[in-house]
């Protein structure tokens, strides 16, 4: 089964952490029926500062004619914000790339990593945010900017909400989730009441599943005082962004979350959700597992093929028992490099994928 893949390994550590994931495509290759040809796609700020633009025509002909998109990292300190970052927002707009999944799981392994006390971690944490990705204020719709007055506005179409909903609740089936829970301002923001009158009409369709509403600011309370409640939570861009990171950092380390950048049956990007990490570039210290558990995500909603995906996250598990990056370290267990974690993950997979 062939499959084109563009790369984008982009600033910083990006390269680094997207030559290990690189590995694991390499290992599939070798012991199942896939193929996989790869066309580079540059982005970023080291090609801003090659060719004045962060996402050249050629690369991004490139991505649409590809199957799925591995992306690494973006932005450069000597460029002023948002100069790199931006090529990631006009690659999901330009391919409608609506759904923005990220999984936050807690490994056995990494469980005394976790900031929370054993109370709160309960059964353990194991959640996927299913968050807008086209619309709200990170659209920039009615972006103005003078001395004295600033402002973005904050659009949700019916259009917009049926559909990531939808998916949310297809989502949760498709895990064997019991429960969606939806994340909005209903008290404050007209756009979230609209979301939440959505959230039900549609809810009517999925009558096996829990539905729960949550305020945003009650469900940042709530991720901290019982994180194992959540399976499915479904939400806007904006919180969205806000609730996902703060998830990640409950299983360990950014470095450990992956993240898809999906529209179903089309063309999908997946990426860590790390940024370029400047300061450790170079330095062969990064953890490539965000990047590694992104083609596990790309396998499972690209590729559709969930069994492989399973294979990857139990290589993971099974490495953080034998040597982890100095972001997730813990003694007795040996510090690795990016290098030695990818090839630690690598064997593992290959062992099972022998089987």
């Amino acid at each position: 089964m062939k499959k084109i893949i563009a790369i984008t390994k982009g600033d910083g550590v990006g390269p680094e952490v997207i030559d290990e994931a690189l590995k694991i495509l390499e290992v599939i290759a070798d012991y199942t029926e896939f193929e996989f040809i790869y066309q580079e796609a540059p982005a970023g700020g080291t090609v801003f500062k090659k060719y004045g633009v962060n996402l050249p025509n050629k690369s991004f002909e490139i991505i649409k004619d590809s199957d799925a998109l591995l992306f690494g990292a973006v932005g450069l300190p000597d460029l002023p914000p948002g100069v790199a970052e931006s090529a990631i927002l006009k690659i999901r707009q330009n391919l409608d790339l609506f759904v923005n999944l990220r999984p936050i799981k807690l490994y056995e392994p990494l469980r005394s990593r976790c900031p929370l006390k054993e109370e709160f971690i309960a059964d353990g944490i194991d959640i996927t945010f299913v968050r807008e990705n086209t619309e709200g204020l990170y659209s920039n719709y009615g972006a103005e900017m003078n001395e004295n007055e600033a402002k973005n506005v904050m659009i949700y179409t019916r259009k917009g909400c049926e559909r990531i909903i939808r998916y949310a609740f297809d989502y949760a089936q498709k895990q064997g989730h019991q429960k969606v829970t939806s994340v909005d301002k209903a008290n404050l923001l007209k756009p979230s009441q609209l979301w939440r009158k959505i959230f039900h009409e549609i809810g009517e369709n999925y009558p096996s599943l829990i539905k729960e509403d949550i305020y945003i600011d009650s469900f940042c309370q709530w991720l901290i005082r019982a994180p194992y409640k959540f399976q499915t939570v479904v939400t806007g861009n904006m919180f969205g962004d806000i609730i996902s990171d703060e998830g990640a950092f409950l299983i360990g380390s950014l470095g450990m979350a992956s993240s898809g950048n999906i529209h179903p049956s089309k063309i999908s990007m997946y990426e860590p959700i790390h940024g370029s990490a400047p300061d450790i570039a170079g330095k062969n210290v990064a953890n490539p597992i965000g990047a590694i558990l992104s083609v596990n995500l790309m396998m499972q909603e690209s590729f559709n093929s969930s069994e492989i995906a399973l294979e990857i996250e139990k290589a993971v598990e099974k490495a953080l028992y034998k040597g982890r990056t100095i972001d997730i370290q813990e003694k007795p267990l040996k510090t690795v490099t990016t290098e030695e974690m990818g090839n630690i993950i690598a064997l593992q997979l290959k062992e099972s994928l022998k089987k």
